[in-house]
């Protein structure tokens, strides 16, 4: 069991003793705890190959996929708490989903809605995508429940959007988009979306990552800090001179902020001295 069905079971007074509960704490914490790695995958050769920017090393691996089925470039990425990654496939408009273990191996998985430029986060045994492009931009909401291997129709987005980007905030999900200067919070329990209004910059890429704060690097603007525990006051650190790539992908590790951007491009923002370091 989850340790949401652990917590409540123990709460009914359930078969479930106090070290079968701490087993299921410490593995919800395990599943969303900042990730050391940046993950990128492009097509070259007719081969699909997995980049791993390793943010503890500060170097990087590459490996050939085994896989007949093509993976293409800008395709969305989410890491598994077992350590594989799903992978939703949006370069072609396909809808394909995929797990990848570090080994290269693929899997198949059910087909999500045909869509572009979607993103995708993993959360309590399921991956949630966000946003698209199919002829028009979309609202589309959906998770993969990795139990039941199936997708999952949610409530829409408030605004439609593409290449939104998504971090785990108090059992929510908290969301920014391509497009929209607003923020959105995903309520997982309720399934639904509320607007938080917050002036960021013109349209652009943005990017949150969740640390002992909350931070926002809005390419081609500035890098916004929130106040501990709040995704609602926000405050501008450092303005960004990067111009808007076309792909992002970030974490947090050893006090700052690292990018990739496009293919092989890597970038570390040291938050104490508030100084970017190209990698």
């Amino acid at each position: 069991m989850d340790f949401r069905t652990t917590y409540s079971a123990y709460q009914n007074n359930s078969n479930i003793d106090d070290q079968s509960l701490i087993q299921a704490y410490q593995d919800y914490h395990n599943a969303y705890q900042q990730k050391t790695c940046l993950y990128n995958i492009i097509r070259e050769h007719k081969r699909s190959i997995l980049i791993i920017y390793n943010t503890e090393t500060e170097t990087q691996e590459i490996k050939i996929l085994k896989t007949s089925q093509p993976i293409d470039q800008w395709t969305c990425v989410a890491q598994l708490p077992n350590g594989k990654l799903f992978c939703f496939d949006h370069r072609r408009v396909s809808g394909i989903a995929v797990l990848i273990d570090m080994n290269g191996e693929v899997k198949v998985l059910p087909s999500g809605t045909s869509c572009k430029y979607s993103s995708c986060i993993y959360f309590n045994n399921s991956v949630y995508c966000f946003g698209g492009f199919s002829n028009r931009f979309l609202t589309l909401s959906s998770r993969f429940d990795l139990y039941q291997n199936r997708w999952i129709q949610l409530a829409p987005m408030p605004k439609a959007d593409e290449t939104c980007n998504s971090v785990i905030f108090n059992g929510n999900i908290l969301i920014s988009g391509y497009r929209s200067k607003n923020l959105f919070l995903y309520s997982i329990d309720i399934n639904s979306f509320s607007t938080i209004t917050y002036e960021f910059g013109a349209i652009t890429r943005k990017v949150l990552i969740s640390a002992e704060r909350l931070y926002l690097i809005e390419f081609g603007g500035s890098i916004y800090e929130s106040e501990i525990g709040s995704y609602m006051n926000w405050r501008r650190l450092v303005d960004l001179t990067i111009i808007n790539p076309s792909q992002v992908y970030c974490v947090y590790n050893k006090g700052g902020i690292y990018a990739g951007l496009d293919r092989d491009h890597y970038f570390k923002f040291d938050l104490n001295e508030k100084k970017l370091i190209a990698l």
